[in-house]
């Protein structure tokens, strides 16, 4: 079996407006990568109310979901609620990614809702989609811990 590799080709920065209103506009991450032999474009921007995530193989968009944190009402547990927004209903792929990064940013303490746009090739299997996850996760994670 092949084993997982991912080649970062540094082109991530960090893109902060400096205005007299720099809230208003985002921070925005970028990434291009090549994770099992297939390009990846990874992109995380944060805006007030949410963290849009992007991760595309393909040059698309693909299936756009968003992860929300909930907590139990009767016992306090946390959960992640993921819901379909636009594309393919059963892209389970798609929410586990955004499952994923929204459960990675809770961790660090920020409680946005995750939308993420994810359009992976055909030929992704679980270990693809995985170190796709890993890698988006581990970018939103730096544009948070990093951001203003």
């Amino acid at each position: 079996g092949q084993t997982g590799t991912i080649t970062h080709t540094h082109t991530q920065s960090m893109e902060t407006a400096t205005t007299s209103t720099p809230l208003l506009l985002p921070t925005t991450c970028r990434s291009s990568c090549t994770i099992h032999n297939t390009d990846t474009e990874l992109l995380v921007s944060l805006f007030a109310d949410r963290v849009l995530a992007l991760a595309s193989q393909t040059g698309k968009l693909g299936t756009i979901t968003q992860a929300s944190a909930t907590m139990s009402p009767f016992d306090g547990a946390r959960n992640t609620a993921v819901s379909t927004l636009l594309g393919r209903r059963d892209d389970l792929v798609s929410g586990a990614i955004t499952r994923v990064v929204s459960e990675r940013l809770q961790r660090a303490g920020d409680e946005r809702p995750v939308v993420a746009c994810v359009s992976l090739t055909k030929q992704a299997g679980a270990v693809e989609a995985k170190a796709v996850a890993d890698a988006l996760a581990h970018l939103a994670h730096y544009a948070v811990t990093r951001s203003p």
